[in-house]
């Protein structure tokens, strides 16, 4: 009899990175898929990204919308309210044998607490990682203590995973599945991207996505401001602008973006989602990443692209050498966009070290949630390191 492994979805980033891992589970003989989609995927100004899911191919997928119509506190405590409630119902009716998610965010945060008062074992991808300027913090080590198998990225997350009283039995150091895609993608190039996107890259550009820092109240749009101040000193690049996903301040953002894109619409793109390909496409051909975004720490060095990583939101993350970090302030933006773009700075980054690199991550992952015994895998105990 197959085993059932539900995978749980709610944003663009996080379904790229475990893409190759849902298409793994489902070309398995040995696995049965069923793909839970929900949060902003299902969300218009977010992108819709749903519909990039179903091209995919996926043969089993199960819609939960959970109300993100308002990105204050209370809209998405609210938010959060209706998700436990409507994954509890489906993880009763599916009762999978495990249930895969990623990361941090506040709806993976949801279904794993249904999951744990389900009863079903949760694997859990990326933990062990630190984001002081986030809430998500607290989220994903919460997610930590609520799964019963784990794949960190590299050996410092899987040691804190550990030193949270987590068995080392269960935890995996499989690298980045990020790391692995650009390895696995064929990536398009200049023109084709072009006419993907209907604008023209004949000019260096920068990739910037800027999301909210969510422990900081009524700053995002103040440092948003000070990057496109920033930006207004480089009139002679274009901007490709994705957009911010759906925490508090995140229509805000967005809406600057489009308001800024409006005012210089021959050297500015906004999109709310390029999708992963032409995402990481875009990232391959770009002078430089700007923003704050998880893909600018892991993304970005494999394709050794620098990038200026702005504030506190991914402070915390294990670094490349290509990655060059700044206060969300114009002065300090702008000596960061100095620094990346020299010839000198691209030149040193060329063969540096990439960090959480491994070979067959998504293989790895298929292969425990294949053959781990599952019979007393609900947790009884804290592990204690002596």
């Amino acid at each position: 009899m197959k085993r059932q492994i539900a995978v749980f979805t709610s944003t663009r980033a996080e379904y790229g990175l475990l893409r190759r891992v849902v298409l793994e589970i489902q070309q398995s003989h040995d696995l049965y898929l069923k793909l839970l989609v929900s949060g902003a995927h299902l969300v218009s100004d977010q992108g819709y990204t749903i519909e990039e899911i179903q091209s995919d191919g996926i043969e089993e997928i199960e819609c939960i919308d959970i109300k993100l119509n308002d990105d204050s506190a209370k809209g998405i405590c609210a938010s959060m309210g209706v998700a436990i409630q409507n994954y509890g119902e489906f993880l009763q009716v599916l009762k999978p044998d495990i249930l895969l998610l990623l990361g941090d965010r506040y709806e993976t945060f949801c279904c794993a607490a249904a999951a744990q008062i389900c009863g079903i074992p949760i694997a859990h991808v990326h933990g062990g990682e630190r984001t002081e300027g986030l809430i998500d913090e607290a989220l994903r080590h919460s997610i930590t203590k609520m799964s019963h198998l784990h794949f960190p990225c590299c050996d410092e997350y899987k040691n804190r995973i550990i030193q949270m009283g987590e068995s080392p039995d269960h935890v995996y150091n499989v690298g980045s599945l990020g790391v692995e895609n650009i390895r696995n993608m064929k990536l398009l190039k200049r023109d084709e991207l072009e006419e993907s996107i209907r604008f023209k890259l004949d000019k260096p550009f920068f990739l910037i996505t800027f999301h909210p820092v969510t422990l900081e109240k009524n700053t995002s749009g103040e440092q948003f401001a000070q990057l496109l101040a920033a930006l207004d000193k480089y009139p002679t690049y274009k901007c490709i602008f994705t957009g911010s996903n759906a925490d508090t301040d995140g229509k805000n953002i967005n809406q600057m973006i489009q308001d800024y894109a409006k005012l210089h619409p021959d050297r500015c793109l906004s999109i709310s989602s390029l999708g992963y390909l032409r995402y990481l496409s875009a990232m391959h051909l770009c002078e430089a990443v700007l923003g704050n975004s998880s893909s600018g720490i892991l993304e970005a060095p494999a394709l050794k692209i620098p990038t200026v990583n702005i504030g506190d939101r991914q402070k915390g993350r294990i670094r490349a050498e290509s990655i060059v970090d700044c206060e969300p302030k114009k002065d300090s933006i702008l000596t960061a966009l100095k620094n990346v773009c020299s010839k000198e700075f691209k030149f040193n980054i060329k063969d540096m070290k990439i960090p959480h690199d491994k070979i067959g991550s998504a293989q790895k992952i298929k292969e425990v949630i294949s053959t781990v015994e599952l019979k007393n895998i609900l947790k009884k105990s804290f592990f204690d390191i002596h």
